[in-house]
C-alpha cells in the first residue's frame, strides 16, 4: 500500500529552507530567490520613475490595478468580477493580469475578457479542476496568444534565450498570500489539454509530467540549468498559450520557490 505524505513550503523560513523545499541545483547550491514587488517599494519606484514623488501613480492596467505598481485591492477586484481570484504578473512584460475561473464553465474565459464581456481574445483563466489556493501539483493558467492584443502575447518573448535567461521568475498574488515562481522551461508543446493529459493526483502521473518537461524533445525548447532534478512534491504552474492549427501550444513552467504566507501544502500519493 502506497503511504500518503503532507508537502508544505514554508515562506517565513529563511531562503535556505525555501530553496530546500522547493529546488536546489544539481550541484547541491541554492537557486536564487528574487523577492515579489511590495506594495509601498513598487508604488514608491513607479512615483520616482515618474519624476512626481508624493503623487499617486496614473491608474494602469486591468481596473486600474497593477503588480508592478504595487497596487492588488482584490476587494475591489472581486466587487467589480467575484471569480478573480490571483493576480499574476510576469516581470520584463506586459502580463499584469487577473487570473480568474468560472464556476459554471470552463470555457467561459475563453470568449470573455476580464469584466465578463465578450471578447474574442478571452481572459488569463484556470479551469475548475485545478484548485485556486495555488496547492495543485501544476496549476494551469490559460490565455490566448494569438492575437496582437491577446492577454499572453508576451509569452513568445521566452522563445529567446537571451531573454528567457534574463527574466526568472514571475509572480502570483493571492488575497492572503504572495507566491514566487522560477520559470525553468518554455516551449511548443505537441499536443493540447495538458491539465487532463495526465493524472496529477498519483506520482506516477506528476512523474510523467516532469519527464516529458525536462528530458522530453520539445520545439523551440528552452530549459534553465540546475532544475533537472525536480519531483512530484514541488508546485508547478503552466501557462499555456492557444492550441495552433497545427496542435502545438506555447508554454511556459515555472517552480514555486517562495510562499510568503507559509500556506502551500498538499497529501500525494508516495512513489
Amino acid at each position: 500500500m502506497r503511504k500518503r505524505k503532507t508537502v508544505f513550503i514554508l515562506g517565513a523560513l529563511s531562503l535556505a529552507v525555501c530553496a530546500a523545499a522547493c529546488g536546489m541545483s544539481d550541484n547541491g547550491e541554492q537557486e536564487s530567490v528574487q523577492e515579489a514587488p511590495g506594495v509601498q517599494e513598487s508604488a514608491k519606484a513607479a512615483e520616482m520613475e515618474a519624476g512626481n514623488p508624493g503623487q499617486p501613480a496614473e491608474e494602469t492596467g486591468v481596473f486600474g490595478e497593477s503588480a508592478a505598481d504595487g497596487r492588488i485591492d482584490f476587494a475591489m477586484l472581486q466587487e467589480q468580477n467575484p471569480d478573480i481570484f490571483a493576480w499574476l504578473y510576469i516581470p520584463g512584460t506586459g502580463i499584469d493580469l487577473p487570473v480568474l475561473q468560472s464556476p459554471v464553465s470552463d470555457e467561459y474565459y475563453i470568449t470573455h475578457d476580464f469584466y465578463g464581456d465578450e471578447n474574442a481574445t478571452g481572459a488569463v483563466y484556470t479551469e475548475m479542476p485545478n484548485l485556486m489556493n495555488m496547492c495543485d501539483f501544476n496549476t494551469v493558467i490559460h490565455g490566448d496568444d494569438l492575437g496582437e492584443n491577446s492577454p499572453f502575447k508576451e509569452l513568445h518573448s521566452f522563445e529567446e534565450a537571451d531573454f528567457f535567461t534574463a527574466h526568472e521568475t514571475f509572480y502570483l498574488y493571492l488575497p492572503d498570500n504572495v507566491l514566487t515562481y522560477e520559470i525553468f522551461a518554455a516551449y511548443y508543446d505537441e499536443s493540447s489539454d495538458i491539465l487532463r493529459r495526465y493524472d496529477y493526483t498519483t506520482y506516477e502521473g506528476c512523474e510523467a509530467y516532469l519527464k516529458d518537461v525536462c528530458t522530453g524533445r520539445r520545439m523551440n525548447r528552452n530549459f534553465r540549468d540546475g532544475w533537472e532534478g525536480l519531483t512530484p512534491y514541488h508546485f508547478l504552474v503552466t501557462l499555456d498559450g492557444t492550441t495552433r492549427e497545427d496542435g502545438t501550444q506555447y508554454v511556459v513552467v515555472g517552480a514555486l520557490v517562495h510562499d510568503e504566507a507559509g500556506k502551500i501544502d498538499r497529501v500525494i500519493l508516495d512513489e
